[in-house]
């Protein structure tokens, strides 16, 4: 793998991990992110948000450049429970 492929293969596997960390954190629910602060709470979810942002973006380059259309279904996937679990714990 060249350098780019390294970057996107690892944006890819964050992606994934990202994605189940949050459904283990829903199903936790004991393992609340933030604080009682809501200023932190929000910074803190503007933060993840403009992480998983860049990593979606380069996961993505990863995914499409695959042979098989599974790799793009699963980012997508990924993507949507990373989504859906942030607003549901942002609550």
């Amino acid at each position: 793998m060249k350098g780019k492929s390294v970057v996107n293969f690892l944006s890819y596997i964050a992606i994934a991990f990202v994605a189940v960390a949050l459904i283990l954190v829903q199903i936790f629910s004991h393992l609340k992110w933030g604080g009682a602060n809501g200023l932190i709470n929000a910074l803190n979810l503007i933060a993840q948000i403009i992480a998983y942002a860049i990593t979606a973006f380069f996961a993505f380059w990863y995914a499409k450049s695959r042979k098989s259309i599974g790799w793009m279904i699963a980012y997508v996937i990924f993507v949507i429970v990373i989504i859906v679990f942030l607003v549901i714990n942002s609550l």
